[in-house]
């Protein structure tokens, strides 16, 4: 699903693109192709300018510079003389028949009011044609041009063409160029768009497994204590002598499948971004106390020490949510008497760093394994399958590092190593934003 959508992401973002490559490409193209067309037809004019100028000013042209003229430049020149040819069999032979195309030349000429046998209008401006297009038989292009020069011996008519072979072939050169350069362009916009596309869409491709390892996570913890209370009710009825015991069990699992689904409902509330938290002062030190007595017996059953250690003055309250605050001190404190050997001490500090106010979790376990490190607030994600209890799912820290976010601070591994780990809570002493 998430192939096709990239594949729509990409077709999308490519067509709209180059639509505007193309729109700027066929721009630039036309401009370029008028400005060769321009070139050419300036240069046309210039050569029927030179004739007539040499007409005027020479009563007699030599076939010679004629003849250079023509194979120097791709024309065909034709002079009369009062309506009468001039000998000039000309210097090139074009594709097709010179006669014909000087036909089709004065057919045009007639076609747009100029005659090229009959005497001018004007005894002493000379009559043109605008220039226009003959072709050939075999669809060559020529520029046209035909001209009435009078003068005081009469008047003669020159009836120009030149070859657009070369210019054509120009145009077709350019053409496929431009279209060499919109394909390169369209497949770098393709490669682009697909990077970018799965650029786009990496964040969902990451949501979706994300999602699909906590479902399936969540229904392996599940399938746990359910399988307990199933074997515990069946029991029932073939042991009444253990229903006591068996209740028990269903109790404990049932328990057990309400923290879970109490997590999973905390998690899936901060994903969705309605998870909410109360906001009132709260007295940092009453706080630490009471949570460091609810885990004495902890530590007395587990053969370990806990020690507070507060600064001698008052810590500056903070703006939050007691309980959550609770919470996640709960979740350090249980985890660090999971992991402490029998003797170990756990300690629970206090203190202000500036504008914050720093809690501390420290143990004298093992430690956390650097492989270990960077996934230990992942959700499910147990550091020591063998050494966790059915009473911890691994989202004890995940669920902390939410909660400390949701009071503007930060959750983190102040230090592990071979003499222990350190938790460090971080929470600001400003009033922090409405959450």
């Amino acid at each position: 699903m998430l192939t096709r959508l990239r594949r729509q992401l990409t077709l999308l973002s490519a067509a709209c693109t180059g639509a505007v490559l193309l729109a700027m490409a066929l721009a630039a193209l036309s401009l370029a192709e008028g400005q060769l067309r321009a070139g050419s037809e300036a240069g046309f004019l210039s050569s029927a300018n030179a004739i007539i100028a040499k007409l005027r000013s020479d009563r007699v042209v030599s076939t010679t510079w004629l003849a250079q003229l023509e194979s120097g430049e791709g024309l065909i020149i034709s002079l009369r003389d009062q309506g009468a040819p001039l000998s000039f069999s000309g210097a090139w032979t074009p594709r097709t028949a010179r006669p014909l195309l000087l036909e089709r030349a004065v057919a045009g000429a007639r076609a747009l009011g100029v005659e090229p046998d009959s005497p001018p209008l004007s005894l002493i401006d000379t009559t043109s044609t605008p220039v226009f297009e003959v072709r050939g038989d075999l669809g060559e292009r020529y520029l046209a041009s035909v001209t009435q020069i009078p003068s005081s011996q009469g008047w003669q008519s020159l009836v120009l063409l030149k070859d657009m072979s070369s210019s054509d072939q120009q145009l077709l050169l350019l053409r496929g160029s431009f279209a060499a350069l919109v394909a390169a362009g369209v497949t770098a916009l393709l490669l682009l768009c697909w990077a970018f596309a799965g650029r786009a869409i990496r964040p969902i491709e990451e949501s979706r497994r994300k999602q699909a390892e906590f479902i399936a996570a969540a229904s392996h913890e599940l399938r746990s204590p359910l399988a307990v209370i199933r074997t515990s009710a069946s029991a029932l009825a073939v042991a009444p002598d253990q229903a006591s015991r068996l209740r028990q069990n269903i109790e404990v699992e049932c328990a057990r499948m309400s923290r879970l689904v109490d997590d999973l409902l905390s998690l899936a509330r901060s994903d969705a971004g309605t998870w909410t938290i109360a906001r009132e002062t709260v007295d940092m030190d009453a706080l630490l106390l009471e949570t460091a007595e609810l885990f004495c017996p902890v530590a007395r059953q587990k053969g370990q020490r806990l020690l507070l250690e507060v600064p001698e003055r008052d810590l500056p309250p903070v703006t939050g949510d007691p309980q959550r605050l609770r919470q996640v001190l709960s979740v350090l404190l249980d985890n660090a008497f999971s992991y402490t050997p029998q003797g170990g001490v756990v300690t629970l500090r206090a203190e202000v760093d500036g504008a914050a106010l720093t809690l501390q979790v420290a143990d004298t376990g093992p430690g956390i394994s650097p492989q270990s490190l960077p996934y230990i607030f992942d959700r499910f994600y147990r550091a020591d399958v063998s050494r966790t209890t059915k009473e911890h799912f691994g989202l004890g820290l995940s669920i902390a590092k939410e909660l400390a976010a949701l009071h503007g601070g930060t959750l983190r591994v102040a230090r592990t190593g071979p003499e222990g780990t350190v938790f460090a809570l971080r929470l600001p002493l400003h009033r922090g934003r409405h959450i």
